[in-house]
């Protein structure tokens, strides 16, 4: 120790010649050191004229460094910190027991001269980290004066907490790991606010560990502190922050400040990979989120990194590109993609799938048609692109203006034109599977075209057919793509239900291809269905049974294998369309049950469309307080009525509307007066329609002027029984009818065919001796 203290003293300031010996003395890894010879030089600065008081500072720095490296091995050879979860509760009452004592010791402490004070302080602190680490931030508060701590106490104090929170993760103690944070946390906010600039110099791994559960706007104020304390940064630490503010449209500006920080550093450079993804960040706007203020729009941010130095590159050019589709500036977007072959650039698919679901976004035929023909000129389509164009295909078909029962289309669908370019790029194999009459057979044949034809669809014909070596295999997207437009052109229910139990048995026979778009995609497939049986009145009970058998699927296999990959549960998504479509029939008691039995029974909550979905089914059936009290607790939830609730309210006739707007009225009045009464109860809040369900007139058989209240159910046991079991024999009854009427209704009229030969493949006959027995077993 003698020798090192010489050697310190007459180093002439050049302290990283002792970076070894402080290594091997204090037994300190390499960054350890450096960052104690950082200390070194801080505090022996000032006092370089001074000798004795130098050795002095010295002295104690030394002794400080040999408790330090006593209390860092014992944190290191600590057998466990698994009791630090069940200990929480017992330090939280500690605290509560100790803050008269930390009054009254405060009190002391003040007593006390500064030169005891300076003596006495780094053991205080020590021992509090080893024995009672929670009694840490109060202690700082009460005694910390930074005109005499020493700066390397609070730095290594800091450290020990962050080394113990580290094995605290590697050992799996997460409540000891929590609590230690939160000491962290309060330390650095105490001692920040106190210290004078240039006191502190934390390393950058601690430096980073005070920032986690700090919020966006007070991980700013701390920035901005921190520079005003002219704490040193690390580039490393300053392109985390950069990312960090990056992400959110109102905190690019602080982004670029720090981006403007870093380009200033000698030796930085813009263009390495982790500053490049920051300036791509940067230039990427959430597709949901509001857009930023115009000092933060992406052209001039673009502006901004070009004179920084930033080459532009596929990925920022890609950014650049989107943010503009998505302000609805497809012009710009174009020039963007002129820049990018400017600088020499080759384009990917997913440029190209931008540049389509831009024209897509902002209808603009033009844009359309060019970057088709610059995919097709340059045989540029790909899984990606081709996925894009059938979504394209599936969403023009829904937008379509059509006359509609119930929710099904029946004329204008989308399943041929995207199943002919299905057919010119990829295997028609994967896809057999999932159908029940051949594709080929099918393609042949010349089909009934779209009423409404697009310039997508238009374009779809002109495409070339690969040939059959170079055909592709769909991946889980085009599929649940495909099969989405094919349940959606279906017109019975008979094959509602045969799809439904013919791919849920490829999902229990295990097959390759089922299983990974079940454990690709959650509740998708399942949404496609559901939704495909909840178009017909007939199938609602088995679609309600299949609900219950996927939540029990769910459960089961989560307890078998402690996880969910082949069984998603409902989700919010899920729920949604089964509510949607009880509305859609005026089953407004079934409405309010699927409402209520969603957070009771799937565990989820409600979203905006679902909340619109239930005030659309009280508007329907002129329920002026359900609807009411619909978007009173809509709001309670923290979401805002937009267009399709306004849409949805608007159903009422006009007298019950204004009636319903004066209640809206004053129950938000109500709500202003009494804030600071007692919150309503929360069944009120998730529920908030069965307590104002008006009855629904019902005349019994024996007395038509007796009326009975409405049976809300509760359980989907009880939805499902209200409406029977499927009829299946009753189904294809009807089915049969139809398909002979529209023969009959096409044949000449000179034919001399009965009605009654008019039985295809599909009759009754065939129906009993291949289906029925298959799918009576699914529907029990």
């Amino acid at each position: 120790m003698r020798e090192l203290k010489a050697k310190i003293l007459g180093s002439r300031g050049n302290y990283l010649s002792s970076h070894g010996d402080l290594a091997s003395l204090f037994g300190l890894s390499h960054q350890e050191a450096r960052h104690a010879v950082g200390q070194l030089e801080r505090l022996l600065w000032s006092f370089q004229g001074s000798i004795y008081v130098a050795a002095q500072r010295l002295d104690q720095y030394v002794d400080w460094k040999k408790d330090f490296s006593i209390a860092l091995r014992k944190i290191a050879a600590a057998p466990s910190l698994e009791g630090g979860d069940s200990s929480t509760s017992d330090d939280i009452s500690k605290i509560a027991s100790h803050k008269s004592e930390m009054a009254a010791m405060t009190t002391a402490w003040q007593r006390l001269d500064r030169g005891k004070r300076e003596r006495l302080w780094p053991q205080m602190v020590l021992s509090a980290v080893e024995s009672e680490p929670h009694m840490l931030p109060t202690l700082i508060q009460s005694t910390f004066d930074p005109s005499w701590c020493p700066s390397y106490v609070v730095e290594d104090m800091l450290y020990l907490l962050f080394r113990r929170r580290q094995l605290a993760l590697q050992k799996g103690a997460q409540g000891s790991s929590d609590q230690t944070q939160q000491e962290i946390e309060a330390i650095a906010t105490a001692v920040l606010n106190e210290c004078p600039p240039r006191y502190l110099a934390l390393e950058q791994t601690v430096l980073l560990s005070t920032f986690p559960s700090l919020s966006t706007p007070k991980l700013i104020q701390r920035f901005e502190l921190l520079k005003t304390l002219e704490h040193p940064f690390h580039a490393n630490t300053l392109l985390h922050l950069a990312s960090h503010f990056a992400k959110s449209s109102t905190t690019k500006l602080c982004a670029t400040d720090i981006l403007q920080i870093l380009t200033d550093m000698p030796g930085f450079d813009i263009n390495t990979p982790a500053a490049a993804s920051v300036c791509t960040t940067l230039l990427t706007l959430n597709e949901h989120e509001r857009l930023p203020d115009q000092q933060a729009a992406p052209d001039l941010l673009f502006e901004f990194l070009l004179k920084r130095g930033f080459n532009p590159n596929l990925l920022g050019l890609s950014a650049l590109m989107r943010n503009f589709c998505i302000r609805g500036h497809l012009d710009t977007a174009w020039k963007i993609f002129d820049l990018m072959l400017q600088y020499g650039i080759e384009p990917d698919h997913y440029v190209y799938s931008i540049l389509l679901n831009g024209s897509k976004k902002n209808p603009d035929s033009a844009s359309f048609e060019q970057i088709f023909s610059i995919i097709t000129r340059g045989n540029a389509w790909s899984p990606v692109l081709l996925n894009d164009f059938l979504g394209l295909l599936f969403q023009e078909s829904e937008s379509q203006p059509e006359r509609r029962r119930r929710q099904r289309k029946k004329v204008n669908n989308a399943w041929r034109p995207m199943l002919e370019l299905y057919a010119k790029f990829y295997d028609l194999a994967p896809l057999q599977k999932f159908v029940f009459f051949s594709l080929e057979n099918l393609l042949e044949k010349r089909g009934v075209r779209p009423q409404h034809l697009t310039p997508p669809t238009r374009l779809a014909e002109y495409l070339m057919a690969q040939p059959d070596h170079k055909l592709m295999q769909p991946d889980t997207i085009t599929l649940s793509l495909m099969i989405g437009a094919h349940m959606r052109s279906l017109a019975t229910p008979k094959y509602a239900i045969r799809y439904y139990v013919s791919f849920f048995n490829l999902v229990n026979q295990k097959d390759p291809t089922a299983l990974s778009l079940q454990a690709n995609h959650g509740s998708l497939m399942l949404d496609i269905f559901l939704r495909t049986l909840m178009q017909f009145r007939e199938t609602i009970g088995f679609a309600v049974r299949q609900l219950r058998k996927r939540i029990y699927a769910a459960q089961k296999e989560m307890a078998q294998h402690h996880c969910i990959r082949h069984n998603p549960p409902p989700s919010v998504h899920t729920w949604t369309i089964v509510l949607n479509g009880l509305k859609n029939h005026n089953e407004t008691r079934g409405v309010i049950g699927i409402f209520d039995m969603m957070t009771n029974v799937g565990g989820v909550q409600p979203t905006l469309p679902t909340w619109n979905a239930l005030i659309q089914a009280f508007a329907r059936t002129n329920n002026v307080s359900g609807a009411v009290k619909a978007i009173r607790s809509l709001e309670k939830a923290g979401l805002k009525p937009n267009d399709r609730t306004i849409k949805a309210f608007s159903i009422l006739p006009r007298s019950l509307r204004e009636r319903a707007i004066a209640q809206l009225e004053a129950a938000r009045k109500a709500t202003e007066i009494s804030s600071n009464t007692e919150a309503p109860p929360q069944e009120l809040v998730t529920n908030p329609s069965v307590p104002t369900i008006e009855r629904v007139p019902h005349r019994s058989l024996n007395n038509p002027t007796q009326y009975s209240k409405p049976v809300i159910p509760r359980t989907l046991k009880q939805l499902a029984w209200q409406y029977g079991k499927v009829d299946l024999r009753a189904i294809d009854s009807r089915s049969n009818k139809r398909r002979a009427w529209r023969e009959l209704r096409a044949s000449p009229l000179n034919s001399s065919s009965p009605v009654g030969a008019l039985r295809g493949p599909h009759s009754e006959t065939f129906y009993q001796d291949v289906e029925y027995p298959f799918i009576r077993k699914m529907a029990i």
